[in-house]
């Protein structure tokens, strides 16, 4: 089987310094095959944090709206057509040069400049499933509300603001490794073959909660 692993992850229970790449090449020489290596910075390129300041009618489409957008150094009009947008709301701004998957289906596509129904539109204001996270919570599928996530101001960087600054690493598993399975186990693993410092930290317990 294969697994997902994220490097920041692995590194809560592995106190090494060597790149993403170095890692993978030890596991794969003395271990397990790393098959691909991915960094998300570079899939979120061009995304930046924006507020919607005010939203306009559409002159030529009942169900878009032009959302006024500050995106830190300027405001944009961008057109829009979920239904859940609202002034004041904090959203993901893919801007041109950006990669989106259109409607969370197919490839990546990448923005450019060009006119929704005749209005210019700056880039793209995103719900989760165009940005790869179709797993995210979000009112009837529609626009990304990033107000109660994250604190960034307009104009942060999508990586920086979702603490997206990782390596993911797609690593193959052979069935007679189970204790390889999880994070935990690639940590030790890790610690081995790339002669890191394995450490086991114990999950926190949150006292109290619904039953107190």
């Amino acid at each position: 089987m294969n697994i997902l692993a994220s490097y920041n992850w692995i590194k809560e229970y592995l106190q090494t310094e060597i790149t993403p790449e170095e890692f993978a090449r030890e596991m794969s020489l003395k271990s397990m095959s790393v098959e691909s290596i991915e960094h998300l910075k570079n899939r979120f390129e061009n995304m930046v944090i924006g507020v919607v300041e005010e939203l306009k009618d559409h002159p030529d489409a009942d169900r878009l709206k032009i959302a006024i957008t500050n995106i830190g150094d300027k405001k944009v009009e961008v057109v829009c057509g979920g239904q859940n947008l609202c002034s004041g709301m904090k959203v993901a701004v893919a801007l041109p040069g950006a990669k989106v998957l259109w409607h969370g289906e197919g490839d990546w596509v990448e923005l450019k400049p060009t006119k929704v129904r005749g209005v210019e539109s700056f880039g793209m204001i995103c719900a989760p499933s165009e940005l790869g996270f179709e797993k995210a919570p979000c009112l009837d599928g529609g626009i990304w509300d990033l107000s109660d996530i994250t604190e960034a101001s307009a104009g942060t960087s999508f990586v920086e603001a979702m603490d997206l600054d990782d390596v993911i690493f797609d690593i193959e598993v052979t069935s007679n490794r189970v204790d390889s399975m999880s994070i935990v186990g690639l940590a030790r693993e890790g610690g081995v073959v790339a002669e890191g410092e394995f450490e086991f930290k114990e999950p926190a317990l949150i006292k109290g909660g619904a039953g107190k």
